[in-house]
């Protein structure tokens, strides 16, 4: 199983480390990056920044048409939805729904093919999505 972070403030849950930590800046306040009095919470924002408001040339180019941007990022995207390129999908087997993680297919198999809910507190409630559990679990003082 996929190991997720969940976010302690919101309950929004985050597959890399490196998203919760990014995440957890914007909880805290801490912007690592300014530019012209603004504060910016990642590099690509301040990236895009650059390069709507102060006319930084975009550097990224799309293999596929030639087409510029400001970040990495905006390209990968670009891929995906111009070009259909093809990111890594599970599928389920049973019903052929497609999930962006392991975790989705896997709590979508739970709750919709064995009958039962993929997130369960220790009080009995169980619910189909982990930001669900952690909200009740916030709300009732678990």
């Amino acid at each position: 199983m996929e190991s997720t972070r969940l976010c302690t403030e919101c309950g929004r849950q985050f597959q890399s480390r490196s998203g919760h930590s990014r995440h957890m800046r914007q909880h805290k306040g801490q912007a690592p990056y300014r530019c012209c009095g603004k504060m910016f919470f990642d590099k690509d924002k301040l990236k895009m920044h650059r390069n709507h408001i102060h006319g930084e040339a975009a550097r990224e180019a799309c293999f596929q048409c030639g087409k510029f941007f400001a970040t990495r990022q905006q390209v990968t995207k670009h891929m995906a939805v111009v070009h259909n390129a093809n990111s890594e999908n599970f599928t389920c087997d049973t019903c052929g729904a497609n999930y962006t993680s392991k975790q989705g297919l896997q709590d979508h198999t739970a709750s919709q093919h064995e009958g039962r809910a993929a997130h369960a507190c220790h009080c009995g409630k169980e619910y189909r999505h982990a930001t669900n559990l952690y909200r009740h679990k916030k709300s009732t003082k678990h």
